[in-house]
């Protein structure tokens, strides 16, 4: 319970940071512009896949996969618990972005064709990544009895956390403190699943 709060405490720490210090915006710019420089060499669709259908695919993929497990073991409580992640960190990034109304990074900084036009904290890619495949973990751990494959796919399940939310920040359409909010945002609800 301890944990819980200190996340939650965290997070609030860092809105009320990034809402009130504009330096904070600033710093993320930096970031935003290193990054940017230092994977110059990579070709630009790598950090466009979580916005292709391998985004929509890695929502999918663990949601029938799991679905039909809990479904063949009876595992209700579990079903409903893992659908409910999608709905509750989309509802909840309905309630948050209109609220902190921070705006994207300029356009200048976006090196891709997509401009979002919604608000930018917290970056909603890395919300749903992180709880859904941190729900993969958590349920790999409880139900894979075969090491090897919970071990892949936990690592899987971490460098797609990764990777989701390094893109949002190399596409210049998030600032990486939208990202950071997302994950303790994630890591907070979590907890509160895992708990349930």
């Amino acid at each position: 319970m301890k944990k819980i709060f200190s996340l939650l405490i965290l997070f609030i720490i860092l809105t009320v940071l990034i809402i009130t210090c504009p330096i904070i915006t600033e710093w993320d710019r930096c970031i935003i512009i290193l990054i940017q420089q230092k994977l110059s060499f990579l070709p630009l669709w790598l950090p466009m896949l979580p916005d292709c259908i391998l985004y929509t695919a890695m929502i999918t993929l663990p949601l029938v996969g799991f679905g039909v497990f809990f479904v063949k073991k009876r595992f209700w409580k579990d079903l409903i618990l893992f659908y409910s992640v999608p709905l509750v960190t989309f509802l909840l990034n309905c309630v948050i972005k209109p609220i902190i109304h921070r705006s994207r990074p300029p356009v200048e900084l976006q090196i891709s064709e997509i401009h979002p036009e919604s608000f930018s904290y917290v970056s909603s890619h890395s919300l749903v990544t992180m709880c859904l495949w941190g729900m993969v973990i958590f349920y790999l751990n409880k139900y894979c009895k075969n090491r090897i494959l919970k071990n892949v796919g936990v690592i899987i399940a971490i460098l797609w956390i990764l990777f989701v939310g390094l893109s949002r920040i190399w596409l210049g359409v998030h600032n990486p403190t939208d990202v950071l909010g997302a994950y303790i945002l994630g890591v907070f609800l979590l907890c509160i699943f895992c708990n349930v």
